[in-house]
């Protein structure tokens, strides 16, 4: 089985007593490409701009390439 590129494991983020996220799990593998699809409000946009740094999740671990990452910023 291939390496996944990058993992989200247990990621939560809430606004107050809004849970935007709750224990997401996604892998992504090398070479795959995946969409993300669900209704308004339903957690996509925050669990995207927690992967490219806007927000911080509450909890959970992102990984890539197997290693545990802390993105603090878009850049």
């Amino acid at each position: 089985m291939a390496q996944a590129a990058i993992e989200l494991i247990g990621i939560n983020k809430s606004f107050g007593a809004v849970r935007a996220n709750r224990d997401i799990n996604l892998e992504v593998t090398r070479g795959t490409i995946h969409g993300i699809v669900g209704e308004n409000g339903a957690g996509k946009s925050t669990l995207m701009s927690i992967l490219y740094g806007f927000y911080q999740a509450d909890s959970g671990e992102i990984r890539v390439a197997g290693k545990a990452v802390s993105i603090n910023t878009p850049n």
